[in-house]
């Protein structure tokens, strides 16, 4: 498939689930990784992005998100430390 073929996000990731968006929000874009099964059986990591992300907002997105998922971590680290201490 070439970059610029496009699906539905509900055609390409059939029978998976997302939480909704908030009421009143719109969907511009998404940033999509997957984990999956390759055409041999074995587990794997596929990205996709939707139309009209340029890839200083995707860089962007994955930075943002990239150091709020490591201060979740850490928290959840010293969390633990803490208790058995």
């Amino acid at each position: 498939m070439e970059d610029d073929d496009y699906v539905p996000v509900g055609d390409a990731l059939s029978g998976l689930t997302v939480s909704p968006l908030p009421d009143g929000w719109t969907a511009l874009g998404a940033i999509i990784l997957v984990k999956c099964f390759d055409d041999e059986g074995r587990s794997s990591w596929a990205f996709r992005r939707t139309d009209g992300l340029n890839d200083e907002e995707l860089l962007g997105a994955l930075m943002v998100r990239t150091d709020l998922l490591r201060r979740e971590l850490l928290d959840a680290y010293t969390d633990d430390d803490e208790e058995e201490g």
